[in-house]
């Protein structure tokens, strides 16, 4: 029986609410998948570059650990935990990453910045 509302009888309803779920789950795959596609390009204009002067960042081994070089300044960067691991398996003399790092509560030569 059709609904004099809408137009619709109960097939057509039932097929109506289907092809709503159905654009619904594709909008918000589409959506997701955009979201996605942004987020990859912002990284993209970032990823491996110098901080300080946008140079291009290579990989280099560093003995224990890889390090981020500059080809640029030649600046180097270490990523979450290298420099802890470097210094951990090095045990510097010198009181020059004491200098450095002496800032960081709980930094002690040899302890690295988590203070561990």
């Amino acid at each position: 029986m059709s609904d004099p509302t809408n137009g619709y009888n109960e097939a057509d309803r039932h097929f109506h609410a289907q092809d709503e779920a159905a654009l619904k789950a594709i909008r918000a795959k589409l959506d997701a998948d955009r979201a996605k596609a942004a987020a990859d390009q912002a990284k993209q204009a970032h990823w491996m570059r110098c901080p300080k002067c946008g140079g291009q960042l290579k990989e280099v081994r560093l003995e224990s650990v890889t390090v981020d070089q500059c080809g640029g300044c030649g600046g180097v960067f270490f990523d979450a935990g290298e420099l802890d691991t470097y210094v951990r398996h090095h045990r510097p003399t010198s009181k020059g990453l004491e200098k450095l790092f002496g800032w960081m509560p709980g930094w002690t030569v040899g302890s690295g910045p988590s203070g561990r």
